[in-house]
């Protein structure tokens, strides 16, 4: 067997009590416990040379062991231990990776550690929920940020919530965390909603615009956010969302229609159950009936504008037809589509752009009467 352990090699430790020796020797005897058919009596030795090393003087030696060690899962615990509660350049790589850890021991380093423990123990891609509520909870804003933006692990919606809590309109958290697939519904109209204001308070401080172009503008930019976020939301989650946007009323028809132009489909579907009362596998069927009357009986059922509905109309039959040429995924496609299609039922409308058109279109909607509620 190769590079096993010997006495030699603790006649070395004694006679040359150089650094890189030991850093030399804490290679070896690291490397022993990812080796199954390790002897008794080697093992015991490597562990007695690993308590004698995991306290070494120097931080050059005890960092190799900490990296030699990460991927050991025969390691024994009291040396990862020691080694995770070491200065942060020796614990890093424990912390990062060794699967000795388990998460009571991790929620103590979160609770107990420095920034950089916390920022190590967030990023690693087996936590459990009561680390990353640790983490939450008591973790330092970087460490925070790591986690959300950690897509590999589940992080609890009540989880999230608290973060959204402690860091209210902080965008360097809601970032990453909007790219979370496991972003509930009810938060992602919360976070948008949070940026969207804080672009209009820019606007108008920094920029000179006037209060109610920069609320009409904030509009704007929270409905192509929660456009361009509401993909990966579950169908419960939607309806969540869905019922949030009604009571806050802005469940609009401009949302609607920038939503069915970005052929979230989904959505749309939800939001035409919930406005009629209707089941959503009836509300659904009214909304592709390839007829004429399905979907202007569903539409008038909502209350939506008349205004818009050849709008709609034209967006509903170019999804259509998308969906039949198997489109969808050509973004650039799905939008020039889009702007030909809506843009020939309103001509007087000049817009390069689909999100120009539609932005034109809806301000002009904003003024008609407009209800949020479910039909009676």
């Amino acid at each position: 067997m190769r590079d096993r352990l010997s006495l030699t090699d603790v006649q070395r430790l004694l006679s040359e009590p150089t650094e890189e020796a030991r850093a030399a020797i804490a290679v070896k005897v690291a490397a022993q416990f990812n080796n199954v058919l390790l002897p008794p009596k080697e093992r015991e030795l490597a562990q007695e040379i690993l308590g004698y090393l995991v306290h070494d003087i120097a931080t050059h030696v005890r960092a190799t062991l900490s990296r030699c060690l990460s991927d050991a899962a025969d390691a024994p615990r009291e040396v990862i231990l020691a080694l995770a509660n070491d200065i942060d350049e020796v614990a890093q790589p424990v912390l990062e990776s060794s699967t000795v850890l388990t998460d009571e021991d991790m929620v103590a380093l979160v609770v107990g550690g420095s920034a950089a423990k916390q920022r190590a123990i967030a990023g690693r891609p087996n936590i459990g929920p009561s680390v990353c509520e640790a983490v939450a909870r008591t973790g330092d804003r970087s460490a925070v940020i790591v986690l959300v933006a950690n897509e590999g692990i589940v992080v609890r919606p009540d989880i999230l919530e608290k973060i959204v809590n402690r860091y209210p309109a902080d965008a360097d958290v809601y970032d990453p965390m909007a790219r979370r697939a496991d972003l509930p519904g009810a938060l992602v109209e919360r976070i948008v909603t949070t940026v969207s204001k804080s672009l209009r308070d820019q606007l108008v401080e920094r920029h000179g615009v006037d209060k109610a172009t920069a609320a009409v503008l904030e509009d704007i930019a929270r409905e192509h956010s929660l456009v361009a976020m509401m993909g990966d939301t579950d169908p419960e989650g939607m309806f969540q969302l869905v019922a949030q946007l009604a009571d806050q009323r802005k469940l609009t028809p401009s949302l609607l229609l920038r939503a069915l132009c970005a052929v979230e489909m989904r959505f749309f579907e939800t939001a035409l159950a919930y406005l009629t009362a209707l089941p959503h596998d009836r509300a659904e069927r009214l909304v592709h009936d390839v007829g004429a009357l399905g979907f202007r009986a569903i539409y008038a059922r909502a209350g939506l504008p008349e205004a818009l509905f050849l709008a709609f109309r034209a967006a509903l039959d170019a999804a259509h037809e998308l969906d039949a040429k198997d489109a969808l995924g050509n973004k650039v496609l799905v939008r020039r589509v889009m702007l030909q299609r809506v843009s020939a039922q309103y001509r007087k409308i000049e817009a390069k752009d689909i999100d120009l058109l539609l932005d034109r279109m809806t301000r002009s909607a904003r003024t008609l009467p407009w209800r949020t509620g479910r039909a009676a």
